[in-house]
């Protein structure tokens, strides 16, 4: 019975301090992907983006989203999600452009996992000024990547978001259809 209590002690004590650690030992994680040019855009080539993500939003932080939202209405939700710097998304070769994520969450599946990145919705040209739609203030970046590191996803340039009381992140309705990225690979 003693050997029992002192193996619980110890396994309580490293779960414990992992969750306390964790943060502090997360590695920033990097992906490329291509998104392919505008129809009718000349012949340019499909943009690369590089995508960082430093830390992932936990089910706490969305629980206090959630609570500054229904407390203090949207004006202090939209501060508090600003303030939750997440990564960044940069397209490669642009003209020093850098799409704050204020969002970023990493869900396991069959096939590998699904991140579901948010951001404030913007364009990724800055030659070009997006419309901006009150309704679908959120830029949403979903990406499928399998257990190998490659896949596919889309880039929601305006759409709005749904916080669960399940600590996720949802991708709500949309304004604008779906750009499709190719090329989707971890970056080491």
């Amino acid at each position: 019975m003693k050997k029992f209590m002192t193996l619980f002690l110890v396994f309580s004590l490293l779960s414990i301090s992992g969750n306390f650690f964790s943060p502090i030992l997360w590695a920033e994680e990097k992906f490329q992907a291509r998104l392919l040019p505008e129809m009718g855009r000349g012949s340019q080539r499909a943009k690369k983006l590089i995508i960082s993500i430093e830390s992932y939003t936990s089910a706490e932080e969305i629980f206090q989203l959630i609570q500054t939202f229904n407390t203090g209405g949207f004006d202090q939700f939209r501060s508090a999600f600003r303030a939750m710097n997440k990564g960044s998304v940069r397209p490669r070769g642009g003209s020093g452009l850098n799409i704050s994520l204020y969002a970023a969450q990493n869900i396991q599946t069959d096939k590998g996992r699904q991140i579901i990145l948010v951001a404030e919705s913007q364009s990724l040209d800055p030659d070009v000024q997006l419309r901006l739609n009150s309704r679908f203030p959120f830029m949403v970046i979903e990406l499928n990547i399998n257990k190998k590191g490659k896949g596919k996803g889309k880039l929601y340039l305006q759409a709005n978001i749904r916080l669960t009381h399940q600590g996720t992140i949802e991708r709500g309705s949309y304004s604008l259809p779906p750009k499709q990225l190719f090329g989707v690979s971890t970056l080491k």
